[in-house]
């Protein structure tokens, strides 16, 4: 398959909205958006293959590659800021998304299901190699990366089911990957992650259906770092969830 697709970009980039830290040291910092970001264009290219080796049981593989064209990048433009404690004007260093040049996400997909009779499992692992044509500059915050890629994913699950009764358990894994910027103008990565997650339900008859789910089993936290792990920016623990629930079917 071959395509040429656009994403816009998002509301709170292309927004007039400004924030800045204080002033009363002379010189301040601070993150905005720019209405004037383009949206990014891309060129796609597809590839697989897959070969159904029984009746309910797959293995496949594909390749993906996209070429884009201006990256969402970062720059740094200075204006003045009125300072009320001190009534002075200070400079103040924006921070904010801009039309960076353009880049390349290419990467291999490789899946398997295989079904046992009733019980089965399912893999999907993902590798992702992201560039774009700019050059990294550790003192240019954002520059030379990609936001929302993984080099690698990963998902896995094992599964069982009848006319009756059907169970899931999942592992769902992703490795670290940039977000973009912090509120307070600085890189912002995130950790890598994995969660495990289950459901199950049981059919009581052919109008009613139980149902139950839980998420995060391992009550594992989302960490946000700057530029490297140690440097920890945030930590969401977000807990385990659990939901029970029944489905009439009329």
């Amino acid at each position: 398959g071959a395509a040429r697709v656009m994403a816009r970009q998002n509301w709170a980039d292309i927004s007039t909205s400004e924030t800045f830290g204080s002033l009363t040291g002379g010189r301040g910092t601070g993150s905005r958006g720019n209405p004037n970001l383009a949206p990014t264009i891309s060129n796609q290219f597809d590839l697989s293959w897959e070969w159904y080796y029984n009746e309910a049981s797959m293995l496949s593989i594909a390749y993906f590659a996209k070429d884009l064209s201006s990256l969402r990048s970062t720059v740094t433009v200075t204006e003045d800021r009125y300072d009320q404690e001190n009534e002075v004007f200070v400079p103040v260093d924006f921070a904010q998304p801009g039309n960076g040049l353009g880049g390349t996400i290419q990467g291999i997909e490789l899946g398997l299901q295989h079904d046992f009779g009733g019980f089965g499992v399912s893999a999907n692992y993902t590798y992702t190699d992201a560039s774009t044509d700019e050059q990294r500059d550790t003192n240019q915050v954002g520059s030379g990366l990609v936001e929302g890629t993984s080099k690698n994913m990963l998902n896995l699950m094992a599964y069982y089911e009848n006319d009756d009764y059907q169970a899931r358990i999942m592992y769902n894994y992703r490795s670290d990957w940039y977000k973009g910027l912090h509120f307070n103008g600085d890189e912002l990565f995130n950790d890598a992650f994995g969660q495990w997650d289950a459901s199950a339900s049981y059919n009581v008859n052919e109008y009613v259906t139980l149902t139950l789910e839980a998420v995060n089993l391992t009550d594992e936290e989302i960490v946000e770092y700057n530029t490297n792990e140690e440097r920890i920016m945030s930590i969401y623990s977000n807990g385990r969830r659990y939901v029970a629930g029944i489905r009439v079917n009329f």
